[in-house]
């Protein structure tokens, strides 16, 4: 009798002693897909490092602004370094964020586009409370997690 006749006798006669051949590929493509995973989220990680030091880290993805509230004086300029951490492959927008400020203090509207990073300046000349929102994508400013405040003292 042949090899292979043996192999397939063999498995006719003890159906439970299959080979693992199909269990050992799940678990590679199951490591591999995990493997590429982790890279992807620790090189991400290294790319937010805020390109100003100084500045406010201020992250804006889907899920909204962070932080949403700063506190600043009046007459002490504000600099912020925003971060779009988001791809380009988000169907709401294609992962494009904003930083809209227009009520009282200020007329800006900075865009910073997918997995990348902005820095601007403003000086607050007003105490108040200023609201701002992000109006590129994700419902947009009806959005509830897509505002945030500027306390000004």
């Amino acid at each position: 009798m042949s090899r292979s006749k043996k192999h397939k006798q063999m498995l006719k006669d003890n159906p439970e002693k299959k080979p693992p051949y199909k269990s050992i590929l799940f678990m590679v493509i199951v490591i591999a897909i995990f493997g590429t995973a982790i890279f992807l989220v620790m090189s991400k990680s290294a790319a937010l490092e805020p390109v100003n030091k100084d500045a406010i880290k201020m992250t804006i993805t889907m899920a909204g602004f962070e932080p949403n509230i700063i506190r600043a004086k009046t007459g002490q300029p504000v600099t912020i370094n925003l971060i779009n951490p988001d791809n380009s492959h988000h169907t709401d927008g294609g992962g494009v964020h904003n930083f809209v400020l227009t009520a009282g203090l200020a007329n800006m509207n900075i865009t910073v586009q997918p997995e990348n990073q902005t820095v601007f300046t403003f000086t607050p000349t007003q105490k108040g409370e200023y609201h701002w929102y992000c109006d590129s994508c994700c419902g947009g400013r009806e959005n509830p997690g897509m505002h945030g405040t500027l306390i000004v003292a």
